[in-house]
């Protein structure tokens, strides 16, 4: 599926007029009170929104005691803006500054996070319902924080501690891979005969569900004090948070909830519209970025301006501002870009009391090649086993415009960047190093990524402390080496080090390392098809490490389902099981891999089909067959010139053998298995050229018959430190997908 490039983006506003602004009242409440005598844990009065000397408070049970408000019309050009402190909004007591309304039954209440300033990444900004203003109450928020996407979290129970769909007891309520939703500043929270439903989007027309939390999770009241909430996570910075198109709910309330350091406020304003169309006339170096002003507000005029940038860069570029004093498009030059590059834009509108910017954007721009140029496909690669030469498709999406994203520095953040674009891309590397994780899985979720390990400076890259998920499809990543250890992590810690992740497509890993894992090194997820893993070093998983279910020395699996997948090439050694393990339903090829020091080799489980042919099996610790099938009947397996050692009998008596492969991919031609044990040891793993210290480690192992199953990456000297190489990237206005192919084969031979 072919992506568009550039996108259009959300409307948002910028603040004018004041209307009204209302700050808290001295706090007398104690902090540290849990409420037990019936008394309040936070403030003892809220205040008004409208008139501050207004003193009558609201007596209504359970709704708190702030002040009511005049009434406010909210409509898509009101802007609330909320100052708020605290410690947090988590764990058992909460901290910060809430605007709301009592409301009963049902309800569906949606706004759009402007923005959010960043006291802290876990400050938090969204919709809130919750029993009472009291710092321990039952309640649910749906929370934008500046580091992380769109995700609801909730309190149980008073006095409880808090959970998420990011947090492991919150985790199975998520409808979201990981959690939570990025790129989503619009919140819907809705409540339906006592269940609550949390939603997300870019847009606020397209609404995802973040997840749906029943009455026997959380168990709200009939009457809910319902708004909006925020914490700067902070006590002696407050936060600035914004909010547009609230729906569904007029709060008249606002106060804090407990006691900050610094009180909070709420001001409302109206504000001009202003959105982002797409650019024009894009070349390789400039462009015309466009904009509409859709509404003044209650100002005569606006100055607009944009702000621009490669969208690995920190550091925002701006063109000179342009007043506009009535609605319409306007738009501005910008030159100097680098072509072949994907730039974030956002116009920023300013009325000169305040300025707000719209949502990030994205363009790219072409190569200046003139179009696409595919006649050169660049060299094979130097193993006997191209990435194509299986059922997947080397990247069909590429072509001479397809945006390169850069990294230049070895870091979570850098390549999370990168990776994260969502349009056809090839990350290319101008560092070399190690990228720690962080105890946390890199996802890649959109379509249409090729991760060039190839292209770092020499000593390439080394991620460590979590695994690499494909979650695209099309996707392609190779020579990069992937160990994420036990990361000094407790017992359900259990990582892989590269997985394609369920249901996807045509993707494909080759010539990468995967070690260290604690569930299996590099595996191909269930109901997958067409998925290639080719020329891999799969080696030494933690056997005794944090497995919740005890010793796991796995090395890889083909999950239930998964079809027209090629193994081609690979090593897999000094692990106990799965050498890999061919899960219920699945068809593959397993063509000339070489399973050095195994307990468990392959299996072929029930109802599977496959083509293993011209593999090698050495130093085998059992003396079942070298291809299995422990549980049930029904795997058809075609078996040509295997090799092992010992009397290990090569497939099981209870795998059916038929005379033709039930499936075959046009292009593969396998070598003779007398070749493969060379051929694999000199070709399998990520930069074979150009290997590191534990790569050439465990090739030696295997070549010499050292080494066995590990407990623990300190057990062969823990997660490396390589160096940080830098150079400029030069590749070519013409013919990208050569100089990828040519980077590769530099890195896979030394000749």
């Amino acid at each position: 599926m072919r992506h568009d490039r550039r996108q259009l983006l959300r409307a948002i506003g910028v603040g004018s007029s004041s209307v009204f602004v209302a700050g808290c009242s001295a706090l007398t409440g104690d902090s540290d009170a849990d409420g037990d005598d019936g008394t309040r844990s936070g403030n003892e009065s809220g205040t008004e929104t409208g008139d501050d000397e207004d003193e009558n408070e609201s007596e209504s049970e359970g709704e708190g005691e702030g002040e009511e408000a005049e009434d406010v019309e909210f409509s898509a050009t009101t802007v609330i803006t909320m100052e708020a402190g605290g410690t947090d909004i988590w764990n058992a007591a909460d901290q910060g500054h809430f605007y709301y309304e009592t409301v009963s039954g049902d309800f569906d209440v949606s706004v759009e996070v402007m923005s959010l300033e960043n006291t802290n990444p876990h400050a938090k900004a969204g919709i809130m319902a919750r029993e009472s203003i009291d710092t321990d109450a039952k309640n649910v928020m749906i929370r934008k924080r500046p580091a992380y996407g769109t995700s609801p979290q909730w309190r149980p129970e008073t006095r409880a501690d808090t959970t998420s769909t990011t947090s492991e007891d919150g985790a199975e309520l998520s409808a979201v891979e990981g959690g939570d939703l990025a790129e989503a500043p619009w919140q819907r929270l809705e409540r339906t005969d006592g269940t609550l439903r949390a939603y997300g989007s870019a847009d606020g027309e397209d609404w995802t569900l973040l997840a749906e939390i029943p009455p026997s999770v959380l168990d709200l009241s009939d009457e809910v004090l319902l708004g909006l909430a925020a914490t700067s996570h902070d006590q002696l910075n407050p936060t600035t948070a914004k909010f547009r198109n609230l729906e569904g709910l007029e709060p008249g309330t606002n106060e804090d909830i407990s006691e900050p350091v610094e009180p909070g406020s709420v001001s409302i304003s109206e504000s001009a519209i202003v959105s982002t169309l797409e650019p024009a006339d894009v070349a390789a170096s400039s462009a015309r970025l466009r904009a509409e002003v859709e509404a003044l507000g209650n100002v005569d005029e606006v100055d607009v301006r944009f702000q621009y940038r490669e969208v690995t860069e920190d550091e925002w570029l701006e063109t000179e501002s342009e007043t506009v004093s009535d609605t319409g498009e306007l738009e501005l030059e910008v030159s100097g870009l680098t072509g072949r590059r994907y730039y974030q834009f956002r116009a920023v509108a300013d009325d000169g009391e305040n300025e707000v910017a719209t949502v990030n954007d994205l363009f790219a721009t072409p190569s200046g090649s003139g179009g696409s140029s595919e006649e050169d496909a660049g060299p094979e690669s130097n193993s006997r086993f191209d990435p194509d030469d299986g059922f997947s498709e080397l990247a069909p999406w590429l072509d001479d415009d397809t945006p390169i994203v850069t990294v230049s520095e070895p870091t979570r953040e850098a390549l999370a960047t990168a990776t994260g674009v969502d349009g056809p891309r090839v990350v290319a590397f101008e560092t070399s190093g190690t990228i720690d994780l962080g105890a946390e899985d890199l996802n890649v979720r959109n379509d249409e990524c090729w991760i060039a390990g190839q292209t770092a400076p020499s000593p390439g890259i080394t991620l460590i402390r979590g695994g690499l998920w494909l979650y695209g499809n099309d996707c392609v990543v190779q020579h990069v080496r992937v160990r994420p250890g036990d990361a000094g992590q407790g017992t359900g810690w259990q990582p892989d080090a590269i997985e394609m992740a369920d249901d996807t497509e045509n993707n494909i890993v080759d010539h990468c390392t995967g070690t260290w894992s604690v569930d299996e090194n590099i595996n191909v997820g269930y109901d997958t098809t067409d998925c290639t893993i080719s020329n891999c070093l799969v080696a030494e998983p933690l056997n005794d490490a944090t497995h919740e279910k005890g010793p796991h020395g796995y090395n890889s699996i083909v999950g239930d389902g998964a079809t027209n997948v090629s193994l081609m090439g690979n090593v897999w050694a000094l692990g106990t099981d799965r050498n890999p393990r061919l899960k219920s339903g699945t068809e593959t090829v397993v063509v000339n891999n070489f399973v050095h020091h195994f307990g468990d080799g392959m299996w072929a489980d029930p109802d599977t089909s496959h083509s293993i042919v011209g593999n090698v099996f050495e130093d085998a610790q059992t003396e079942q067959p070298h291809v299995v099938m422990k549980d049930g009947s029904g795997a058809t397996v075609y078996a040509e010139d295997n090799v092992g050692d010992g009397d290990n009998q090569i497939v099981d008596d209870a795998i059916s053998l038929v005379d033709s492969p039930p499936l075959w991919p046009e292009a593969l031609e396998p070598m003779a298995a007398g070749e493969v044990r060379g051929h694999n040891l000199e070709n399998a793993g990520a930069r074979p050229a150009d290997r590191t210290a534990h790569d050439e480690r465990i090739v030696d192992h295997v070549r010499n018959g050292g080494g066995g199953v590990i407990d623990s990456q300190d057990d062969v000297g823990g997660y490396p430190d390589l160096e940080e190489n830098t150079r400029e990237l030069d590749e070519p206005e013409r013919g990208l997908r050569a100089w990828l192919r040519e980077r590769a084969l530099a890195v896979e031979t030394s000749e």
